[in-house]
């Protein structure tokens, strides 16, 4: 992918950025899963569900412990949420170990960048650093 096409994604994902770190700290996943969670709340028994998406129930089951478990795949997830009127949010947030936005994380990411980092380094040891890289480590 071209440098223009990489800075205007990364733009686009970065302005997102803040709202989807809130949401990483502000909303946690039941332990037992979101499916059961969801349909329990709402009301449906486990064969109304696998009805509307066309498996038994058992089959369904086995859904929500996959989901539980983190095994389920995003069709599945789309499908059982589709069934109970739903629909599944998904989105990559950078570890708040790595870097607030994306463009810290593609910094860190850029050989380039962490030859900089090492020069950096070599010349503060002789007093001569510019000092205008971030101390966040990769």
């Amino acid at each position: 992918m071209k440098a223009g096409a990489r800075n205007i994604i990364r733009t686009a994902l970065d302005q997102q950025t803040s709202v989807m770190q809130d949401a990483r700290t502000s909303i946690r996943r039941p332990g037992w899963g979101w499916l059961q969670s969801v349909r329990e709340a709402i009301g449906l028994k486990q064969t109304e569900v696998a009805k509307a998406i066309g498996v038994t129930r058992q089959s369904y089951a086995q859904l929500e412990r996959a989901e539980a478990n983190r095994s389920i795949s995003l069709k599945s997830l789309d499908r059982a949420a589709e069934a109970m009127d739903c629909e599944v949010v998904y989105f990559l947030v950078p570890k708040e170990t790595a870097g607030r936005t994306f463009a810290e994380l593609a910094q860190i990411h850029d050989p380039m960048f962490k030859h900089l980092r090492k020069t950096e380094h070599s010349m503060s040891l002789e007093g001569q650093a510019v000092g205008d890289l971030k101390k966040r480590k990769p």
